[in-house]
């Protein structure tokens, strides 16, 4: 006996409500698991993050591609902390990775892993947080009081873009950059996220996270995403455990759109629309080599695992 037309349509639509709700639902994939926290950096499906290796107290650079398996970078480890690392194109549209070495900047070819301090940038104050996109390099230098986002985008030597009393983290984006603000507000601090037309100037500020009582509330280094055009970043809310989202921001239409986080996210930054957005964590936000572990029970398992979140569903409000 042959299934009637209305069992047909029911059937149909069942599979693809099932078909939808199991593609909106994709289990995250872990890349690797972390002894310490670290950070992330992704472009165009090349992820790369720093692994603690606690013999020699220092961190080597990670690769993964297409969500494949993990591979270490032939290049030499970096003591201290995490490598303050970011990746974007070259001139040539080529991935090319920056960080910092001793408060110089060095710039590594994704492909070809050679790496190359950037001397025309080198200074005897500390420059940190390098972002690159399209041959430009911005980065943060500290003066004084101030910290100063400074951009390099011709054959001399940078000229700045902004000064604040604390600027966290920065992001470059093909004619705008985007940057987080630490200040004070009423009881608890603040962070904002601002974003600025590298052309005409305009500073616009997206985005608040305000801590107050027993929550601290953070952003992590906004991240640029190409198609649509915009930034991506996650809020966290350590002590309320509500109000954790990732937060896109589309450049074409203003506008801020969500999906849900996790209060553990200590560093993000985007993939691709396949693999998603890419993320480690800690327990309390920091990036001490013991915020991987409670005290009470030992390293907790996921807190500081690399992991893709697969597509994500972003909604308003």
């Amino acid at each position: 006996m042959f299934p009637s037309r209305t069992s047909l349509i029911t059937i149909t639509v069942a599979g693809v409500m099932l078909a939808t709700a199991s593609a909106a639902q994709a289990a995250p994939t872990t890349l690797f698991a972390e002894p310490a926290p670290t950070r992330v950096a992704a472009w165009d499906g090349t992820v790369m993050w720093s692994h603690f290796d606690a013999a020699t107290t220092s961190y080597a650079l990670m690769k993964s591609v297409g969500g494949g398996a993990p591979v270490p970078v032939a290049i030499a480890p970096r003591g201290g902390a995490a490598f303050d690392i970011d990746l974007g194109t070259d001139g040539d549209g080529a991935t090319v990775a920056v960080y910092t070495r001793g408060g110089d900047i060095y710039r590594l070819d994704v492909a070809t892993g050679r790496e190359a301090k950037v001397t025309k940038l080198s200074t005897p104050r500390i420059e940190r947080d390098p972002t690159i996109q399209r041959g430009a390099i911005a980065f943060i230098r500290r003066s004084g009081d101030y910290d100063q986002l400074r951009i390099a985008d011709g054959s001399k030597g940078s000229r700045l873009i902004v000064k604040r009393r604390t600027i966290l983290s920065a992001e470059l984006g093909d004619r705008h950059i985007a940057y987080v603000e630490s200040g004070a507000r009423g009881a608890g601090g603040v962070q904002t996220v601002h974003i600025r037309n590298l052309r005409s100037g305009a500073d616009r500020t997206v985005y608040r996270a305000v801590s107050g009582g027993s929550n601290s509330a953070r952003v992590t280094r906004p991240t640029y995403i190409a198609k649509p055009q915009g930034f991506l970043w996650a809020r966290t809310n350590l002590g309320s455990g509500a109000g954790n989202r990732i937060v896109r921001y589309t450049l074409g239409d203003s506008k801020l759109a969500y999906a849900p986080g996790s209060v553990r996210y200590n560093t993000t930054a985007w993939a691709s629309e396949t693999l998603g957005a890419v993320t480690a964590g800690s327990l309390d936000g920091s990036e001490s080599r013991g915020a991987c572990s409670d005290r009470v029970g030992g390293p907790l398992a996921g807190y500081c695992d690399v992991v893709l979140s697969g597509p994500l569903q972003f909604k308003p409000e």
